[in-house]
């Protein structure tokens, strides 16, 4: 499973899928990748939607981390309940937003997540509830992700308020945006923050993650530490490989 692969130390590679249908993550998942992201901060995905993605890729043996689109418990609960192997919480900056979304998150005793009854993730109600809380507190991944400033000045705390936390996922997107250096991923500025962010999660033992705007990138990140990387996204993949074609017909 993903959580245990990354506490053996090893390190995996996803992508982002906000393309609402199920053949995508079929396809995505013959490609070699680890996981995928189902986007529903950014893109058109629903729950309904999201409920058949997860069944595709159920069936394709690939986990699925859904980014839920904010901080809302019904949000992550559902997301879970429908099978996701974890959720990945957007823009969380302060500590008290990091017990928001572990109580959210997890079951008693680490959480207060809310009890769906018969649901997928229990097979429909077909185990010992205790027994099945106690599994998923266990597998299931818990990534927050880390994409501003206010983020890195607050995340000595955050690291401490979230025991049940099991991966901070460092947005360089935003988190420029934020330094004042939008979208300048190489700038070192940016590079020292994402250094010193991995340096800090690594000394707790926790995982930490990142999306990698580029292949020389994801490997200076796998350099830092980083186990757990994402590159590029569904519609990336198309239109480059639509233009890689389109060159190789009018070259």
């Amino acid at each position: 499973m993903l959580k245990q692969r990354l506490a053996a130390g090893e390190t995996v590679v996803g992508t982002w899928l906000r393309i609402p249908h199920p053949t995508v993550i079929e396809v995505l998942a013959k490609s070699g990748l680890d996981f995928i992201h189902v986007d529903m901060e950014h893109g058109p995905i629903g729950i309904e939607s999201m409920d058949r993605l997860l069944l595709a890729a159920k069936g394709s043996r690939i986990p699925a981390v859904v980014r839920v689109p904010g901080l809302d418990a019904t949000g992550i609960g559902s997301a879970l309940d429908l099978g996701a192997a974890g959720v990945i919480v957007p823009r969380i900056n302060r500590i008290e937003e990091t017990v928001q979304a572990v109580r959210a998150a997890r079951y008693y005793p680490c959480g207060e997540r809310g009890v769906a009854g018969d649901c997928r993730a229990n097979g429909y109600g077909t185990e010992d509830f205790a027994a099945y809380a106690a599994e998923s507190n266990r597998n299931t991944l818990l990534a927050l992700q880390i994409e501003s400033k206010e983020a890195v000045e607050q995340l000595d705390g955050m690291l401490e308020a979230g025991d049940a936390v099991d991966l901070f996922f460092i947005g360089p997107a935003d988190l420029s945006q934020s330094l004042g250096i939008p979208c300048r991923f190489d700038h070192p500025l940016l590079l020292d923050t994402i250094r010193q962010i991995a340096g800090k999660v690594r000394s707790t033992g926790k995982a930490v993650g990142i999306h990698a705007p580029t292949a020389e990138l994801a490997r200076e990140f796998f350099g830092m530490g980083v186990q757990y990387v994402t590159v590029s996204f569904d519609i990336g993949f198309l239109s480059t490989g639509a233009k890689e074609w389109m060159k190789k017909l009018n070259g």
